[in-house]
């Protein structure tokens, strides 16, 4: 089985991804770890354990950062609800996070299973960079590294230069982006090509009609109503699980090598520049199976 962490700032979209790893038959959760980023890092580890226990899933979860790098703390409850979860909540789980911190528990893990640990990254990357920078040897140690983040070759989320993960904690997407990690990325503008939901997708996922495909659908309801308003849509654009989906099986997925450094400061904050190169550290996904994304995730609401 592969060894998985999951670093995430737990909202509506990273809840779906999460639930896509634990119903994997193949992925050994060794740890979800949680960040600042779309919610403050108590109530994305509040989420993070209510999602494991709507999986039955007794998964560790270990808190990490609680503000990017160098600059405060910006959410995105304005799209994700007060509680992270579309305003479906509270919620109130009995599962209990681990004491230790995600930084020193990602290095241990890696530590004792050199070569073998997988990351996901589908928050802001402050715990990642934050391992990097305390023992600068377990970047020779990741098997994989997966990254939700990013523009790539289109337009932002937050803004029209920046993605939010990249743009709430610029100066850690830049760090790990640039320490020599060979990073799979998946960025927002292959999200709105292979990632979104759309009427037809959500009526499919309510006939399946588990309590797991009802959560899925129900906490995305205020981002639908957001989309809606804003975009005239009746549509909804799911990064993380598009990137986990990814993690899981890119047998169809197309990637090019590039460069990438982000920009930290001024109006394009968050952005980042890509550099296209044969010998590029950072595989970004151009191309994405959608038929696979809808079948990965189909398959774990039941």
């Amino acid at each position: 089985m592969r060894k998985i962490i999951i670093d995430t700032d737990t909202a509506t979209d990273d809840a779906i991804a999460i639930i896509m790893a634990l119903k994997n038959r193949n992925f050994d959760v060794k740890a979800i770890t949680t960040i600042a980023g779309n919610v403050d890092l108590d109530l994305a580890t509040i989420n993070a354990l209510y999602t494991c226990e709507l999986c039955n899933k007794n998964i560790p979860v270990y808190k990490g950062e609680n503000a990017p790098l160098n600059r405060k703390l910006e959410t995105s409850k304005f799209f994700h609800g007060k509680d992270g979860l579309g305003d479906t909540g509270p919620y109130y789980p009995s599962f209990q996070c681990k004491n230790e911190n995600a930084v020193d528990k990602i290095i241990s893990l890696i530590n004792d299973n050199p070569d073998e640990i997988e990351i996901i990254g589908i928050g802001p990357l402050t715990n990642i960079a934050k391992v990097l920078t305390k023992d600068p040897t377990v970047k020779n140690k990741i098997k994989k590294l997966y990254v939700m983040g990013g523009i790539g070759e289109g337009k932002g989320n937050i803004t029209e230069h920046a993605e939010f993960n990249f743009w709430v904690d610029p100066d850690a997407a830049d760090m790990v982006l640039n320490s020599g990690i060979e990073v799979h990325m998946v960025a927002w503008d292959t999200t709105q090509i292979y990632g979104y939901l759309d009427k037809d997708n959500f009526d499919e996922l309510e006939n399946i009609g588990t309590s797991i495909s009802k959560f899925a659908i129900d906490i995305q309801q205020r981002g639908l109503e957001y989309y809606k308003v804003k975009y005239k849509e009746h549509k909804i654009d799911l990064a993380d699980p598009l990137a986990m989906a990814v993690m899981i099986d890119d047998s169809k997925t197309e990637y090019k090598r590039c460069f990438i450094n982000v920009i930290l400061d001024g109006e394009e904050r968050g952005k980042d520049l890509v550099k296209f190169s044969k010998n590029g550290n950072i595989k970004l996904a151009s191309k994405i199976d959608r038929s696979k994304f809808l079948n990965i995730l189909k398959k774990s609401l039941v």
